[in-house]
């Protein structure tokens, strides 16, 4: 299958990238999530194509199993027609076994009459009498012609129940092979059809499984390559944005030092000249922008002990108690954090190293990410526009972790830093300036 993959410069291009993306968020996917993306999408294509190829010979199968089943539906059919047959020969003969037992049995009974008959008169009497009564001489001749006849007689009738009786015994024969031939013929034809049937259904039940299991991965193929897109978009995405926000940062470092050494040629130019016995006119700039209070430590530069100014605008709102803002219960009365001003977008640094661990919408408060900084200490940033890192990231002091903004319940752009101890808040502004922070 093979999704064409789109190089990074036109992605970016694409996508019309000319600043920066902070509102987008900035959790974006690392390479490696776009490589296992593209992964998963050909794993999935290979199993479709797989599947696809066991599917088409399955209905091959499918196809020489109807044809068996045809098949063994003709032998059927002429093993039913056989059979039927074979239940008309053998009725038949049963028909004829029973005719030919009543003429055996009718033959028998002519025989036997016969020879009662025969009996009574026999050839010796006959004799006797022509000899002692020649005068009725022509009566015992024609008895002894009739002896002559019935013993004639009685051996046809003898030799037709002898036959009828050897027919008998010949069809009852036959009507046994007969229904045998039909017992069998049926059984065999039966037989052939159910095996026939059942394989048609297993061939038929085999595709039918395979071609849900086809639609299954199609599904799931369909949703890995829009992962997939997603993923290289999103990279290409986080890819400018931190471009953006280095080339920022490096603008930021170059106006500080700018301003360093604009402060440092002033205060040089201001220094009293040997012999004037004064000093002259003229200002000394401060490092931008303006802060207060003592320490090292600014939003540029961390102080000796590593901790850092979070923002560079000024305090709008210090911790303590403060007036509601919100008559419907959105503000309180007391403010558990320090408020910096400034505009949507500037970015958020945090104030020390640590682990992130949150970074989400949290209701009234916006977007917000918490840092846990150990010893039981965490600081939390609030309102924030866009994120800048994820759970779980291991972040330096003067990172940048998020953009400054107005989500939740929030008048204008500001930030809203917290400060817990053991699990609860402390003002900001004292514990920063503690540890050499200018605020």
């Amino acid at each position: 299958m093979g999704a064409a993959i789109l190089t990074l410069g036109v992605l970016v291009g694409g996508l019309g990238i000319t600043s920066p993306a902070y509102a987008a968020g900035a959790d974006y996917p690392s390479w490696d999530d776009v490589q296992q993306a593209r992964q998963n999408e050909q794993t999935a294509a290979a199993e479709v194509t797989r599947v696809e190829g066991l599917i088409q010979g399955l209905n091959v199968d499918v196809a020489n199993a109807q044809a068996a089943a045809n098949i063994a539906a003709d032998e059927y059919q002429q093993a039913d027609t056989i059979a039927t047959q074979a239940e008309i020969n053998s009725n038949r003969l049963a028909e004829q076994v029973k005719e030919a037992t009543t003429a055996a049995e009718e033959s028998a009974g002519q025989v036997a009459v016969l020879m009662s008959k025969m009996g009574r008169s026999t050839g010796n009497s006959v004799s006797l009498e022509l000899l002692g009564d020649p005068e009725n001489a022509d009566d015992a001749l024609y008895k002894l012609g009739a002896m002559t006849k019935l013993t004639e007689r009685s051996t046809e009738v003898l030799d037709r129940a002898k036959q009828a009786a050897n027919l008998v015994t010949t069809l009852n024969d036959q009507a046994t092979v007969a229904s045998d031939i039909l017992t069998q013929a049926r059984a065999d034809a039966e037989s052939a059809l159910n095996r026939a049937t059942t394989a048609s259904a297993a061939a038929q039940n085999a595709v039918a499984e395979q071609e849900a299991n086809q639609s299954r991965l199609i599904e799931q193929l369909a949703t890995l390559k829009g992962t997939r897109v997603e993923e290289e978009t999103q990279y290409a995405v986080g890819v400018a944005v931190r471009a953006e926000e280095a080339r920022k940062r490096a603008e930021e470092e170059a106006a500080r030092k700018r301003a360093e050494e604009e402060a440092r040629r002033q205060a040089e130019a201001n220094k009293p000249k040997p012999g004037t016995g004064g000093g002259g006119g003229g200002v000394v700039l401060p490092p931008p922008p303006p802060q207060t209070g003592g320490g090292t430590g600014t939003y540029w530069a961390g102080s000796e002990s590593g901790w850092w100014r979070p923002a560079p605008g000024g305090i709008t709102s210090p911790y303590g108690p403060r007036p509601v803002m919100c008559p419907k219960g959105c503000s309180a009365p007391f403010h558990a954090g320090l408020d910096f001003g400034g505009g949507t977008g500037t970015p958020i640094k945090a104030v020390s190293s640590g682990t992130v661990t949150f970074a989400g919408n949290a209701g009234a408060f916006g977007n917000r990410v918490i840092v846990d900084h150990g010893g039981g200490v965490q600081s939390y940033y609030g309102h924030l526009s866009a994120f800048n890192v994820r759970v779980g990231a291991r972040v330096n002091g003067g990172d940048v972790i998020a953009f400054m903004g107005s989500t939740g319940v929030a008048t204008g752009p500001h930030l809203d830093l917290k400060i817990y101890v053991g699990g609860s808040h402390t003002d900001p502004a004292a514990f920063l300036r503690a540890r050499g922070v200018r605020i």
